[in-house]
């Protein structure tokens, strides 16, 4: 079994090549050659949850190696701060589609990151407006960082605002990004002020709590919104989810999970019909995304396995080809 540490997938997964895989992904799904069961959770006490995530993707006639499965395991502690450790730690475990024996171990907190904010960047393909250059950032996370990564890969940026609790961070963030993408960013403390001039705002916090005011938001913006996941917490109010265009990356999960469109569907803000499409749907054209250059178009993503599975399968047949990764065995 080949042993991938992070070190090893960052010099093997570029954003722009994982937004491609995510793609192909993503038709696959269209074409019902996926089986994605439910994200398993399993309560840690008070402490924090375990998460199960399994994939299995098909491969058509005449496709013998196109096939995969896995499955990754997610810790979520929310008090692992305070320890000096993150928040969410993840592994996967990447399987013969064939036979299901064991080809290979990854460090999946990185992978999870960039596959994130790789499927943003997807979604963004279909419902940013093709001419975006400005991003309002909520977040200063190594997922905020994926976040930004990926949309530079699918979009000309030309200027970052970041937003953070913590504002040192928030400056040292903007500088780093600046530097790494060749852009202007700067640290902002006016949410108003980011979202009103942003054509693209993305979320990648834990905050419960929404972000920003949804009447702030100009015709044309895209929002992203990828760090809640929990059925009573949310990013973005409910004036953003009603004033937008909702796409999702997964609808079982996001009906499930996503409290940013639980809770105004709970209010009666929005009916179930508010959520137009999953991105497989606008990957595979059978619906749209952006319909005209005004309207407010939203994302929300709660993670789905099948973005997991794409990204290791990804990673593994290039540590293949270039001899990367520790060979163990498990006999």
């Amino acid at each position: 079994m080949l042993v991938l540490r992070r070190s090893d997938l960052e010099t093997l997964l570029a954003p722009r090549d994982v937004v491609d895989a995510l793609a192909e992904a993503f038709r696959r799904h269209a074409a019902g050659r996926t089986s994605v069961p439910p994200r398993g959770v399993t309560p840690v006490g008070d402490r924090g949850m375990l998460l199960v995530m399994p994939a299995a993707s098909l491969p058509a006639p005449g496709e013998a190696e196109a096939g995969g499965l896995g499955a990754k395991l997610v810790t979520y502690y929310p008090r692992n701060r305070e320890h000096g450790l993150p928040i969410h730690l993840a592994s996967y475990l990447l399987l013969d589609h064939a036979t299901g024996e064991p080809r290979a171990l990854l460090e999946a907190g990185f992978m999870t990151a960039l596959r994130t904010g790789a499927t943003s960047a997807l979604a963004a393909r279909h419902l940013a407006r093709p001419d975006s250059r400005r991003v309002a950032c909520f977040g200063t996370s190594v997922q905020a960082r994926q976040q930004l990564r990926c949309l530079a890969a699918v979009f000309a940026l030309e200027r970052v605002v970041v937003l953070g609790r913590d504002a040192t961070r928030a400056r040292r963030f903007a500088e780093s990004m600046a530097a790494e993408l060749g852009v202007a960013a700067e640290p902002s403390h006016d949410p108003r002020s980011a979202v009103s001039g942003a054509d693209i705002v993305t979320c990648a916090t834990t905050s419960p709590t929404p972000l920003f005011a949804g009447a702030d938001l100009r015709p044309g913006t895209h929002v992203d919104a990828v760090g809640a996941f929990r059925p009573e917490t949310r990013e973005v109010d409910t004036e953003t989810v009603r004033r937008a265009r909702v796409v999702v990356d997964a609808y079982p999960a996001a009906l499930a999970e996503a409290g940013d469109l639980l809770i105004p569907l709970g209010e009666g803000a929005i009916a179930r019909e508010h959520v137009v499409a999953e991105l497989a749907e606008l990957v595979a054209g059978t619906r749209r995304g952006r319909t005209n250059a005004h309207e407010v178009t939203l994302f929300k993503s709660v993670g789905f396995a099948l973005e997991d599975l794409a990204t290791a399968t990804l990673a593994y047949n290039r540590a293949k080809a270039r001899s990367v990764g520790s060979e163990v065995s498990l006999a």
